[in-house]
């Protein structure tokens, strides 16, 4: 007859086993949250490369007229609306776009880093019409899924140089427009940025004109 060696294994307790659980769940939403921030942190950064990008080609492709005028991405004027797909102002990644005989695409959306609508369209440098500057306008609120407050606050209180940005105007929740030059002090942004549902930077502006002067210093 054989005899059985039996070792006597013990296994985890159940409070062990919490232990371990609860470390998980630790280390998983410290984990989300990091993902949170960093994901943020990329559209934001990814915002300000697409506004930059785009102001350069819409510079640069205007340049020899010496005025915007033609440049309105919400236009239903098929010549207007195939200028930007034809001359590849806004990169491929933002369209979102149908077959058109005559340019091949034709805009039906601009979309951004957040999933928020985009608007590029020229406007008033110094005298109301003229048509010397152009606007890039963010719409969608913080409640539908549009630029959050976090984002918003960045984005206006950035040094713009590069890009020649020279102001911002929001309307706020109570749509009320609210012009500022760029840069914004990080206390009015804070101040600015409260469930706003459109943005827009405006490019070579003159600030100094009686035109900006009474919207940027209203009495």
């Amino acid at each position: 007859m054989k005899n059985f060696d039996y070792k006597n294994e013990a296994g985890r307790s159940m409070i062990e086993m919490l232990g371990v659980l609860a470390i998980i769940g630790v280390l998983s939403v410290g984990g989300i949250a990091g993902y949170s921030k960093a994901m943020m942190k990329y559209r934001i950064n990814k915002t300000i490369e697409q506004i930059t990008l785009i102001a350069g080609n819409v510079r640069a492709f205007f340049a020899p007229q010496r005025s915007y005028a033609g440049l309105d991405s919400t236009s239903t004027d098929d010549a207007i609306n195939c200028i930007i797909t034809k001359a590849k102002l806004i990169p491929d990644e933002m369209l979102t776009t149908s077959h058109h005989e005559t340019c091949g695409k034709m805009i039906d959306n601009i979309t951004g880093a957040f999933g928020e609508s985009i608007s590029v369209y020229s406007f008033t440098k110094a005298t109301d019409g003229d048509n010397k500057a152009f606007s890039m306008s963010f719409n969608g609120s913080n409640l539908e899924g549009g630029i959050p407050d976090e984002a918003c606050i960045e984005l206006i209180s950035q040094d713009w140089t590069n890009a020649n940005v020279d102001a911002i105007m929001i309307v706020n929740s109570n749509e009320q427009e609210v012009y500022k030059k760029i840069p914004v002090d990080v206390e009015t942004a804070v101040n600015l940025c409260n469930k706003y549902f459109t943005l827009n930077f405006y490019f070579d502006i003159d600030t100094n004109s009686t035109y900006w002067r009474n919207k940027l210093n209203p009495s």
